[in-house]
């Protein structure tokens, strides 16, 4: 009896393991528990009720749970952490937002309804769970069976009533605020023309980076303080920190790729001689995406994957193994499974190329004196004393932008954009670790959100006033052209005799992002507006100007239409009820008198538990 009730009771157990890990890591971890005064305060409010401390920690843990749960093994980097908060905050203001929208509308929820929810709209945990399968498919009878089973079910049972409770109201109310929604035959026709309907036609293009020189242009002094006093808007820039930095490498030498390299090799050896590929592949292979599954990769196209591995993927014959294959991500074998002339389904072993022995032990210290002497100090000096002693250099950053992500070459750099932000001029970050290299960094300096002087975007300036004297001139040469044309020439002979081009674009569709044309803009309306041969007035974009003439047109089977319409309309009224509820949701957090405190209560209460 107890054997089948740990067996039909793991879900629950898999949420009260999650619940004592959340403790584990929140109370205990940062030391929360007990301060009293702390809990009872309020995060925020939302038109005056009060966002408790203790009710933002529960939806934080719920949400840095189920992060965690998708990257599993993974660190949670700051950022992704400050967005976690953000998102759980974002969370409580929206409940408390439903909860007056379901008092003002009078919606209530039945203890009959929650019963009939739990038994007709089992969770997707619940349908995808194996002991509730019967050949791989949700079987209704096991589930209604474990139902009927009190004592293992009671704790599910109450877990279902408490989901329900909250969720029900909130589709009653979606459902109220989306039912006026209606898409006539007419609309959905008129969808299905802007999706099937073509046309192909030619184009005189005049950009001004082709047709203005340089050299002809010129810019005075003048013309860059007009520029800049009359763009004040369009030159604000975020907040902008300047870094230092020093990095003990990671990059592997030549002997851990030889290693690799060998290791691999002994693999494929063993794979030859007779051991299975997938099992090794779970055991040896450094791809936590298809390791569980023996190695197995989604069916891929040219294009998708590494070149080499590519390369090597639609030369081998099937059921064969590669000799070691070497690509960005490490050393990989290869098994086709099967392969069409376009595509490939196959399995794959990686073994990374990586510091190993005595030389990730060097490594480490390294790392370690970096992290003991530079890192989390307040003299700015210490960055360079340390560099001189571990004979490394000084690099100095790009700036860093408040809110965009900083790249070191070809590493994202996690944390330092929230690190940069708390921290005091001149003081160095924690150790920030990527798959390149250990970092610290020194904050140089901090210059707050706005328009900068002059001095530091003059050269941005330039650069724009000069486009718009480019664009001044192209513009002269595309009404130069439409006198020509007006007068009786054709595409072709102005184009001869303004040195232009004449392009052909399409077949495309009125929803096709086109080149030249872009997407939804008044050329692509042009294009389907004008007849075959019809030349179109004077068009422009951002940075170019142009011409266009329909050379053929072919109009949407209105017989396929009709085969799809019912599935058509139901895929509209589907998305159309999104945009509304996301619309409608957005429209109750702007009426809202929303308060969010998290930054003067939070931070002082870490600060007071900093040694």
């Amino acid at each position: 009896m107890l054997s089948a009730m740990r067996e039909k009771t793991k879900i629950i157990m898999l949420v009260l393991m999650v619940a004592f890990v959340g403790w584990l890591v929140f109370d205990v971890g940062m030391g929360v528990t007990g301060q009293g005064q702390l809990q009872t305060q309020d995060v925020g409010s939302v038109d005056g009720t009060p966002i408790r401390y203790q009710a933002w920690l529960d939806a934080y843990r719920a949400a840095y749970e189920e992060a965690r749960q998708q990257n599993p093994g993974q660190p949670l980097t700051r950022e992704e952490q400050r967005q976690i908060e953000d998102a759980a905050f974002d969370r409580l203001v929206q409940t408390e937002l439903l909860r007056e929208q379901y008092q003002r509308r009078g919606i209530i929820v039945s203890d009959r309804e929650i019963g009939d929810a739990v038994h007709r709209y089992p969770p997707r945990e619940v349908v995808q769970d194996p002991q509730f399968q019967t050949d791989g498919q949700f079987d209704p009878q096991k589930y209604e069976r474990f139902l009927t089973q009190t004592s293992a079910s009671r704790p599910f049972l109450i877990e279902m009533e408490r989901r329900y409770r909250e969720e029900l109201p909130r589709l009653k109310l979606l459902e109220q605020v989306t039912s006026d929604i209606y898409v006539s035959d007419a609309k959905l026709w008129t969808i299905w023309r802007d999706q099937h309907d073509s046309v192909t036609l030619r184009a005189l293009v005049i950009r001004p980076a082709d047709v203005v020189a340089d050299a002809s242009v010129r810019v005075t002094d003048g013309d860059v303080q007009a520029y800049y006093d009359a763009h004040q808007t369009d030159l604000e820039r975020p907040a902008r920190a300047v870094l230092s930095f020093i990095a003990v490498l990671k990059l592997p030498t030549r002997i851990d790729s030889v290693q690799s390299m060998e290791r691999a090799r002994g693999l494929r050896d063993s794979i030859i001689q007779g051991a299975d590929f997938a099992a090794i592949a779970r055991t040896e292979s450094a791809d936590s995406g298809s390791r569980e599954q023996g190695g197995e990769l989604p069916m891929f196209g040219r294009g998708q994957m590494a070149p080499p591995f590519e390369q090597a993927a639609f030369r081998l014959p099937a059921g064969q193994v590669s000799e070691p294959v070497v690509s960005l991500y490490g050393v990989h074998l290869i098994k086709v499974e099967r392969r069409t002339a376009d595509s490939v389904q196959a399995r794959h072993i990686l073994i990374p190329i990586a510091r190993t022995g005595a030389r990730l032990d060097t490594l480490e210290a390294r790392a370690d004196s970096l992290d003991r002497l530079a890192a989390e100090q307040s003299d700015p000096e210490v960055l360079d004393s340390v560099a001189r002693l571990m004979s490394l250099t000084v690099e100095h950053g790009p700036p860093l932008y408040e809110s965009v992500p900083y790249v070191l070459g070809r590493y994202r750099i996690p944390d330092v954009g929230v690190w940069v932000f708390e921290a005091n001029v001149g003081e160095t970050s924690p150790v920030v670790e990527t798959n390149g290299a250990y970092y610290v960094f020194r904050l140089d300096s901090v210059a707050p959100a706005g328009t900068p002087p002059l001095a530091e975007v003059r050269a941005n300036v330039l650069v724009r006033v000069t486009l718009e004297k480019k664009r001044a001139a192209a513009e002269a040469i595309a009404r130069d052209a439409e006198r020509r044309l007006n007068s009786g020439q054709t595409l072709d002979q102005v184009a001869s005799a303004l040195r232009l081009t004449v392009t052909t674009l399409g077949p495309f569709t009125r929803t096709a992002t086109v080149p030249l044309l872009g997407t939804a803009t008044e050329a692509v309306g042009a294009a389907f507006r004008l007849r075959v041969g019809e030349r179109s007035r004077l068009l422009s974009s951002s940075d170019m100007f142009f011409f266009i003439e329909p050379e053929r047109r072919v109009s949407a089977d209105s017989a396929a239409w009709l085969r799809q319409k019912d599935d058509q309309r139901l895929a509209v009224l589907r998305a159309a009820r999104q945009v509304r509820v996301q619309a409608y949701l957005e429209s109750l957090r702007r009426q809202a008198d929303v308060k969010d405190r998290r930054a003067e209560v939070l931070r002082p209460a870490a600060q007071q538990q900093t040694p």
